[in-house]
C-alpha cells in the first residue's frame, strides 16, 4: 500500500548536491467542503487523489479532532473536493487512506452518541458500513487498506475490550476477522498495514490510557511489543513500510512528551526534533525511508517536517515561498511523485495542503 518515491537523474555529484539542498515545493490550498470552513488532509495516492476531513473547527483547534459535524472528502486537482457523505443516520466522517484503486477507508459516526463504524468507499458504490465484531456495535474504525483491498482497523467487543480486526472481501462483500490483542493489553488500535499484511498500532495496558506500547502483528509471527527508547514509558507504532520499518513515537528521559522514532531490524532509533523543539511525532514513512510528521520548535509551535537518514529532519516551512502566508503544521503522507499532504494554517484558517516538488 505504501508508495515509493523514486528519483532518476543522471548528473554530476556537485549538481545533485546543489539540487538536493535547494529542494522547494509549491503549495496548493485544498480548501474546504461547501458549508464548512476547515479541513485536514490525511493521505494521498499515486494518482494525485487526497482524502481527509472537513468541518467548522476554529483555531487553535485542529480540524476533525472534536465532536462536531464533519464530512470525509476526496480531492483531485481537476475536480476539487468531493463530499463522501456519512453512513446512514450519522453526521461525522473522516477519510484516513486512499489507495491506488481509488478506494477510501475511514470512520463515520454520530456526534450525539459518539458511536461510529469503519467505512469503505468507492466511486461506484458509495460509503459502505463495515460493521463490528459481535457485541461491539458501538465502535469500529477502518484505518488503512492495502493495494489488494485488505482493510485493517479495530472493533469493540462484547466485554468492552478493543481488538484489532481485518476486513477481507469474498462474494463481493467485506467480512470481519478478529485478530485479538497484544497479551495483557485489553485495548489495541491498529493504524497501518503493509503489503506483507503486517500491522502496527498502539496497545493500551490500562483503561486510563496512561500506559501504552507500539506493536507489530502479523498472522505468520503473531504479536510483538515494540517497547520504548531506553528509560521511556510509552510508545506508539504509526505507519510501516513494505520493508517492515515502522515509524512511531516514544517517550524517554530526554523527551518526556515523546519523540519520533523508527524501528528496524536493529531496534529503535530516535530522529529527534526540529531546532529548539522538545517533542515530535510522525505521520508517515515511505518505502524509501522518508519520515514525515510534526515537531515543536522554539516557542512551542508545531511545524511539519520531512526526515531522511542523509539529511536529517528538515522544516517544510523552509522549503516553500516565504510569502505564501502558510504555516505548515503537520505532514501526513507522500506519494511516488514526491507530493506531500498535511495540515496547516493560511490567512487565519486551518486547511489541508498539497506540496508539489
Amino acid at each position: 500500500m505504501r508508495r515509493i518515491r523514486t528519483v532518476s537523474i543522471c548528473l554530476c555529484a556537485s549538481i545533485l548536491a546543489t539540487a538536493a539542498a535547494a529542494q522547494t515545493y509549491t503549495v496548493t490550498d485544498l480548501g474546504a467542503l461547501s458549508g464548512f470552513t476547515s479541513s485536514y488532509a490525511d493521505d494521498n495516492n499515486n494518482h494525485g487523489l487526497v482524502t481527509g476531513c472537513s468541518d467548522n473547527s476554529m483555531l487553535p483547534t485542529v480540524p476533525c479532532t472534536t465532536n462536531i459535524p464533519a464530512e470525509a472528502f476526496l480531492w483531485s486537482s481537476s475536480g476539487g473536493m468531493e463530499d463522501l457523505g456519512n453512513l446512514s443516520g450519522n453526521d461525522q466522517s473522516i477519510g484516513y487512506v486512499v489507495n491506488d484503486s481509488r478506494e477510501v477507508v475511514g470512520w463515520s459516526g454520530d456526534t450525539s452518541t459518539g458511536n461510529g463504524h469503519g467505512f469503505f468507499w468507492t466511486k461506484g458504490g458509495g460509503m459502505v458500513d463495515l460493521g463490528t465484531l459481535p457485541g461491539g456495535n458501538a465502535y469500529s474504525v477502518a484505518d488503512a487498506i492495502t493495494s489488494k483491498g485488505v482493510i485493517v482497523g479495530q472493533s469493540l467487543v462484547s466485554n468492552g475490550d478493543v481488538d484489532v480486526v481485518l476486513w477481507t472481501k469474498s462474494g463481493g462483500k467485506y467480512h470481519i476477522q478478529d485478530e485479538h490483542r497484544l497479551p495483557k493489553a485489553p485495548y489495541c488500535y491498529a493504524y497501518d498495514i503493509n503489503e506483507k499484511l503486517q500491522v502496527t498500532g498502539v496497545a493500551y495496558f490500562n483503561e486510563k490510557g496512561t500506559r501504552y506500547h507500539g506493536f507489530l502483528w502479523s498472522n505468520a509471527n503473531g504479536w510483538k511489543d515494540l517497547g520504548t527508547l531506553p528509560g521511556g514509558k510509552n510508545s506508539e507504532g504509526i505507519w510501516l513500510n513494505d520493508s517492515s520499518v515502522i515509524a512511531g513515537s516514544s517517550t524517554s528521559p530526554k523527551y518526556p512528551n515523546g519523540v519520533s522514532v523508527y524501528w528496524d531490524a536493529t531496534g529503535i532509533h530516535s530522529i529527534g526534533t526540529l531546532a529548539g523543539g522538545n517533542s515530535s511525532s510522525p505521520g508517515y514513512i515511505s518505502d524509501s525511508g522518508e519520515i514525515l510528521g510534526q515537531s515543536t520548535i522554539a516557542g512551542g509551535d508545531n511545524h511539519a517536517y520531512i526526515w531522511t537518514k542523509k539529511k536529517g529532519m528538515q522544516d517544510l516551512n523552509n522549503m516553500i515561498s516565504k510569502n505564501s502566508g502558510w504555516v505548515l503544521e503537520h505532514a501526513s503522507s507522500i506519494n511516488g511523485a514526491g507530493q506531500i499532504v498535511g495540515y496547516g494554517t493560511i490567512n487565519g484558517v486551518a486547511h489541508g495542503f498539497l506540496l508539489t516538488p
